[in-house]
């Protein structure tokens, strides 16, 4: 560890001896005004965080997964698949059912959290937006919203090359193309392939040593043999057309396939908190496709703009699971969805930021069709329960099973659609100059509905005395549900400012939509197959889900000082949250549930300071604490009635914090234009795994550093991760009364090459 900070203090220190000989003016960031704010982002009443393309491409910041170490409160834990993506921000997230968390790409929304997790190229910024932005974006934004945007062929013209490789058998290859044919039209083409092995190794040998992902055994050689165990590949196409002055129409479509191993859970070790060896015997895969669709169409005059924004999305993928996650053949798990979603919306807002009111309104849409087939196999010790189960039910004679296999199927049709109109007004330089207050109202509605059907069926024989009985049960769960929900979402800011200093107060609403837990049928099954009597079963009550509330309560500053070399934001957040939704395992351990938790509290602060004491040099720390705990929370169990009431939300860190330096120095020479080193320390916790609060993963932090050489068009970057080689856990969760967990990513290194011509 000391080897590590005594290399990183003398890189560094030539770079802050040199700067003093530097020049003085430091390069401030773009101005970027909000889609729908129609204000410079910085300026609006709200905690946001922007990441710039440079910052996106020096940090490598490759997916959403990344953007935890860089953004206070922020948390996504990486762990799973592409099909997990569990987003935290300020105590509000989810890992089942609907996300708590909005995510637009190109100003359309992400519906399913199942596409969050998809792979960065040419990203030209990225906008976090902490506290619910239900007023404006809707449901399932509670917790807040990550705006991502693609390069825009407008904005840049040339070709784009990136190659990388790297340990654990990492390569990758980006290309993409840009060109403006005339002031009238732009168009865009780009691809990127990315392939690597896992950091875990399943040890099971009836799984014949293969990887699983994301995480193998540590690679011997940095240009060694090592199976590929994810891979994905990308295309994207942007159309951009100005027909008039006042008329824009942008296209911008994408697909992108993916193929993953995994999962890398291994038995967690309550003495040490961390993960033992991965091991188990059944298949674990993810495989997924997705299209994307967005279209745009702006009108604009100097009073007002119009905007019609049409989205739609295909996906289509296949997940396979050793749902026991151990070396007992217990039963396993075929899942596959297709779903369809589109949506429009269209606004109207004034288009002067100087006038005494600023103004938005607008309706949406959006249609949703998910298909999902699964298959829950029970295998040999799987059936062995089952028979102990009918056994200790009450049946006096021997019970066995016939079938070397159970099958039970499910087939589930969900269709959701939603219609909002919403409005808000923002008056500037209310009774004195500098003073500004907003007010917002969005009508929400949405409709879900479940068609559902399950089928299981095995053969047994009971011996009695004299003769042997053979027969089979044959059991089903099948009907429709529905349920529709209303909400309102205002949304109150109050804010001064000052010589570009500001301090606001606001108040607003957040809602997250409720729905069916399909996961949860396959508990619903079990209990049928156990028992040798009809069970009466309400459906309905064990699958639904209630939609989950907040109001959050913010006091937030923005400062710029010294000719704006210190940039400075900080918030007071109070979140009061009802009908919270949690996901845990169902009794039998079989199933996951979703189930309304009560009421809970989550309230902190959050900093993030970037100072630039010379031109060359860029100092930036994040900092973020949160206590979320249940203010009102029962468990029944079988034995009695657990209080959770001031325990700790459970996977929500008390702390996020990163710390990052980055120079640059430039030289006048014919083979160097620019030498930059960068380092960032990142951690996280403490994070509590159960409701309880008695297992968690203690604050950890890991150290990330990087070297870039440009000339020209013309860079070289070497960057290694967790170089502290810190062990901590990044997912915890129990099933069948065993521990499980997921380790973090190891040291790992590589390299990139940039060229742009």
């Amino acid at each position: 560890m000391n080897k590590i900070y005594t290399f990183i203090f003398i890189l560094f220190l030539p770079f802050v001896l040199q700067a003093q000989k530097q020049d003085s003016t430091v390069v401030l960031d773009e101005i970027i005004v909000s889609s729908k704010e129609g204000q410079e982002l910085k300026k609006i009443p709200a905690s946001v965080s922007i990441i710039s393309a440079e910052r996106i491409d020096k940090d490598r910041i490759e997916s959403v997964r990344n953007l935890s170490s860089s953004i206070p409160n922020l948390f996504i834990p990486d762990y799973g698949s592409k099909y997990t993506s569990a987003v935290y921000i300020r105590g509000v997230g989810s890992r089942l059912g609907n996300s708590a968390i909005g995510m637009y790409v190109d100003n359309v929304p992400y519906i399913d959290k199942t596409s969050f997790d998809f792979d960065f190229f040419d990203i030209s910024r990225i906008e976090v937006l902490r506290g619910p932005q239900g007023t404006l974006y809707g449901r399932n934004s509670m917790g807040g919203l990550i705006n991502i945007y693609t390069l825009s062929p407008w904005d840049f013209q040339g070709t784009k090359l990136k190659l990388s490789s790297g340990s654990y058998g990492l390569v990758q290859a980006k290309l993409s193309h840009y060109a403006k044919l005339s002031e009238k039209f732009a168009f865009s083409v780009g691809g990127n392939y990315s392939a690597t092995g896992g950091f875990f190794r399943n040890t099971n040998p009836d799984y014949s040593g293969k990887t699983c992902n994301p995480a193998s055994k540590i690679f011997p050689s940095f240009y060694g043999k090592n199976d590929i165990t994810a891979q994905s590949a990308a295309l994207r196409l942007t159309l951009g057309w100005i027909p008039t002055e006042k008329l824009s129409i942008n296209y911008v479509g994408s697909m992108e396939y993916s193929d993953q191993n995994g999962y890398a859970y291994g038995k967690y070790n309550l003495e040490k908190g961390l993960s033992d060896t991965v091991n188990y015997n059944d298949r674990n895969s993810y495989e997924r496709r997705i299209v994307n669709n967005s279209l745009r169409i702006e009108y604009k005059t100097d009073k007002y703009k119009i905007a019609s924004t049409t989205g739609s999305q295909f996906l289509q993928d296949s997940m396979f699971l050793d749902q026991d996650f151990s070396a007992a053949s217990m039963f396993t798990l075929f899942q596959g969805q297709k779903l369809n979603s589109v949506n429009q919306e269209f606004t109207v807002r004034s288009n002067n930021g100087e006038d005494f009111l600023q103004w938005i309104a607008g309706v949406s849409g959006f249609y949703q069709n998910l298909k999902t087939d699964s298959k829950v196999t029970f295998k040999e010790d799987g059936i062995k329960m089952i028979e102990e189960s009918i056994k200790t039910g009450g049946m006096p004679f021997p019970f066995d099973i016939t079938d070397e296999n159970i099958p039970v199927l499910g087939d589930y049709t969900t269709q959701n659609y939603g219609l909002a109109a919403f409005a808000q007004l923002t008056y500037n330089s209310l009774f004195i100059k500098g003073l500004s207050a907003s007010a917002g109202l969005r009508l929400d509605y949405e409709n879900v509905a479940l068609k559902h059907f399950n089928l299981s069926k095995y053969s047994y024989s009971v011996t009695m005395p004299g003769r042997v009985q053979a027969g089979s049960k044959s059991d089903t769960i099948a009907g429709n549900e529905k349920k529709d929900f209303t909400q309102l979402l205002p949304k109150f800011a109050l804010k001064y400012e000052k010589d570009g200093n500001m301090i606001y107060v606001s108040a607003s609403k957040g809602y997250k939509a409720g729905g069916y837990n399909l996961q949860m049928f396959s508990d619903l099954m079990e209990l049928k197959m156990r028992n040798t009597k009809p069970v009466d079963i309400n459906v309905t009550n064990s699958i639904y889900f209630k939609p989950e509330y907040s109001w959050n309560y913010e006091l937030g500053g923005k400062l710029s000082l010294l000719d704006k070399r210190i940039n400075a934001g900080i918030t007071l957040f109070l979140l009061k949250i009802n009908d919270q939704q949690i996901a845990e395992f169902a009794p039998n351990g079989q199933g996951r549930m979703i189930k309304n938790a009560g009421e809970s509290e989550s309230k902190g602060v959050e900093a993030d300071i970037t100072f630039y004491p010379v031109n060359a040099l860029r100092i930036a720390l994040n900092w973020g604490y949160t206590d979320s705990r249940f203010t009102k929370y029962t468990e029944r169990t079988k034995t009695d009635t657990v209080d959770y009431s001031g325990k700790h939300v459970p996977f929500i860190p008390t702390n996020t914090l990163s710390v990052a330096a980055d120079y640059t120095f430039s030289f006048n020479s014919s083979i160097i234009d620019r030498l930059s080193a960068g380092v960032k320390y990142s951690g996280a916790g403490k994070i509590y795994w159960t409701e309880a609060n008695d297992i968690f993963q203690k604050f950890y932090s890991t150290l990330d550093a990087r070297i870039s050489v440009e000339k020209g068009n013309f860079s070289l970057n070497v960057w290694g991760r967790n170089l502290t080689g810190t062990k901590y856990t990044t997912f915890y969760f129990k099933t069948f009364n065993k521990h499980f967990g997921q380790l973090g990513k190891p040291v790992h290194f590589g390299i990139d090459l940039n060229v742009k011509f």
